[in-house]
């Protein structure tokens, strides 16, 4: 089994832990429902990224698992802040 051959579960793998140690840097007090959502969340931001596939069929799943990790760390509040600025919404 090669990277390549399943790179959506790598990409959720990848938003996952990126989200998880985003959690664990902060000074948040955990409970199991806040980690168990961020999980969900992150690992769903993470399979985001595979989108990337409309424009670019032939992506390294490096640069996928890349944008993966970026995707989850920035998180969703960071995202709807980025659309915000963009299409001119504050």
């Amino acid at each position: 089994m090669e990277i390549k051959d399943h790179p959506f579960l790598l990409m959720l793998v990848v938003g996952i832990i990126a989200g998880m140690g985003q959690l664990l840097a902060s000074e948040e007090k955990l409970s199991p429902r806040i980690v168990i959502g961020r999980a969900i969340s992150s690992g769903s931001l993470g399979l985001v990224a595979g989108t990337i596939l409309i424009w670019y069929p032939n992506i390294d799943p490096f640069a996928m698992c890349g944008l993966a990790a970026l995707l989850s760390s920035i998180g969703t509040s960071g995202l709807e802040r980025i659309i915000q600025i963009v299409w001119g919404r504050k």
